[in-house]
């Protein structure tokens, strides 16, 4: 009998999570509202409502074996709050593994090299810092994802035609694919702790902006009045230790068809 997976946040990654994983799985995901239930109706998938208003199927969604949660903090209210009714449900204390997936925005803006040994006493995002830090006894594996890239997002094309002023700052970013993988590699290991998800080669913003406008033919950002700016590099090699292996690791190749 296959394993239960419910994906809470059938996003642009959780919705491509679901497709990958569905004939390993009996997967159920949550959805926003009746807009994005007719979006995803051709995909075959079984799908409940589920918001800061709508907890009306969360016992259904967390009948299941294991848990992925996956949802922007920017798009709620009290996201912790969101987060309290979950973890809080009768059943939570039955699923067999939560994957959760944060941000390495929960690093500090300044000047260095992070990784999950890291001690955070500042933040880049306030609410990605107080998310985790609700999540993190009550959660088996935590993904600390960089800049989520590949497909339709495409760095550079958003500043196709301006003026940029950071030529040299390094990328953090990872593939779609390799945070799939790295999802699907934890639970056939049965990982568990918190793990930097990010390419582990970092170009500068101008060498990855210019490639990519060449590609997709978009006018190239326009690099002028150079600043110093602090480069955050994000070390991603611990899952690396475990065998898992990036197949984009580098950000300059992710559209290289």
């Amino acid at each position: 009998m296959k394993k239960r997976l419910s994906i809470l946040g059938a996003g642009w990654l959780g919705l491509s999570l679901a497709k990958k994983l569905k004939n390993d799985f009996k997967i159920k995901v949550s959805i926003k509202d009746d807009y994005k239930k007719q979006k995803i109706m051709n995909y075959d998938l079984e799908s409940y409502i589920l918001n800061e208003n709508n907890f009306n199927f969360l016992d259904n969604l967390l009948d299941t074996d294991y848990l992925f949660i996956n949802f922007p903090p920017s798009k709620f209210i009290n996201y912790v709050s969101f987060l309290e009714k979950i973890y809080s449900n009768k059943h939570i204390n039955n699923i067999e593994k939560i994957i959760f997936i944060s941000s390495t925005s929960i690093y500090p803006n300044e000047e260095g090299v992070y990784t999950e040994l890291c001690n955070i006493q500042k933040t880049t995002s306030r609410p990605v810092y107080e998310s985790e830090n609700y999540i993190i006894n009550k959660t088996d594996l935590i993904f600390r994802c960089a800049g989520l890239m590949g497909y339709d997002r495409i760095p550079g094309k958003y500043f196709s035609g301006i003026s940029l002023d950071c030529e040299d700052v390094k990328v953090n970013y990872v593939h779609k694919d390799d945070v799939i993988e790295a999802i699907r590699f934890s639970i056939e290991k049965d990982l568990n702790g918190i793990f930097n998800l990010c390419s582990n080669i970092h170009p500068s913003k101008k060498e990855i902006y210019i490639k990519n406008s060449k590609i997709f033919g978009f006018i190239k950002p326009i690099f002028i009045n150079k600043k110093e700016y602090k480069n955050r590099i994000i070390n991603a090699e611990k899952i690396e230790s475990y065998g898992f292996k990036y197949k984009y690791p580098n950000p300059l190749e992710y559209f290289n068809y």
